[in-house]
């Protein structure tokens, strides 16, 4: 199998947990996220939950990660750890972890700290996001090697409405909690590319019992596409998600994720993934739970 296609599989998986989806249009007449009473974060008693998924690429395991989170009626933590596993693992290992923090105030997710590595062979990056009580980015910081980039100006312009990908997946996780659907939009930055995320309501489907997952049951469906609004290069149109992505467009096969509640009162989480490819299905299974309060 071709490189391409691991490296593939591997962004597939990403985007699958850290809930990167399709936008919607950033220009004239685009209500922010915070606007939508659907988004509304309402934590009654406070919930900490540990999600393991592997993922399977052409029927080998591809990966695994894991989502960690803590949330509070004030606040919130939200952590993902992904890497390459098995005999893909051992020809293209990489990792990567991601962590955001952030606060609620008047039921709006405002993040305040989020931090991105990821490993791949030798090379290492390391992202810091900071923001003001606000939820106004200040500055980044950016670790690459022995160079150090502080960036005390950034694009404000595109990070205006728009949160990081974590607090942007909790904000679907929380539209499908309030509205029990699978849709909307949601602005994301990740410090240099501005793209907002559009889930479009697929209806419910009862998820069968599987060796591979912990879930089964009724489901929220969905399909996701990802639409880029500034800051991408040409060779990003060509990699990772937006290479999947023309991928199952040809195809007529529109990535799929589904959301379901793990307990009466939990947070909807995902519980599955699939993307069509040329090299068979991409499938994200959720595999294990971890109930930490």
């Amino acid at each position: 199998m071709k490189n391409g296609m691991y490296k593939t599989s591997f962004a597939v998986a990403l985007v699958a947990l850290v809930g990167l989806a399709a936008p919607a249009s950033a220009q004239e007449g685009y209500k922010p996220y915070f606007q939508n009473a659907s988004l509304r974060y309402d934590v009654v008693e406070p919930k900490k939950l540990g999600l393991r998924y592997d993922v399977y690429a052409g029927g080998l395991k591809a990966l695994n990660a894991d989502l960690e989170l803590d949330l509070t009626k004030e606040a919130y933590d939200i952590g993902l750890k992904a890497e390459t596993d098995g005999f893909i693992g051992s020809m293209f290992p990489w990792e990567a972890q991601y962590k955001t923090s952030g606060h609620s105030e008047d039921g709006v997710l405002i993040p305040s700290v989020s931090t991105s590595s990821s490993s791949w062979r030798k090379s290492v990056k390391i992202t810091e996001m900071q923001y003001d009580p606000k939820g106004n980015l200040l500055k980044t910081v950016t670790q690459q090697g022995e160079k150090t980039t502080v960036n005390t100006e950034p694009k404000k312009d595109l990070a205006k409405d728009a949160v990081d990908m974590l607090t942007g997946a909790l904000l679907m996780m929380q539209n499908a909690k309030n509205t029990e659907k699978c849709e909307g939009s949601f602005p994301v930055f990740d410090g240099k590319r501005r793209f907002n995320i559009n889930l479009t309501d697929d209806g419910r489907e009862n998820l069968p019992k599987s060796e591979y997952s912990k879930f089964s049951g009724d489901a929220l469906r969905c399909t996701l596409k990802v639409e880029p609004v500034a800051g991408f290069k040409p060779k990003d149109k060509e990699r990772g998600w937006m290479a999947v992505q023309s991928h199952t467009e040809a195809r007529k096969k529109l990535p799929t994720i589904w959301f379901a509640r793990l307990e009466e009162n939990g947070p909807v989480v995902p519980v599955r993934m699939e993307i069509s490819s040329e090299y068979g299905a991409v499938v994200a299974h959720l595999s294990g739970t971890a109930k930490k309060s």
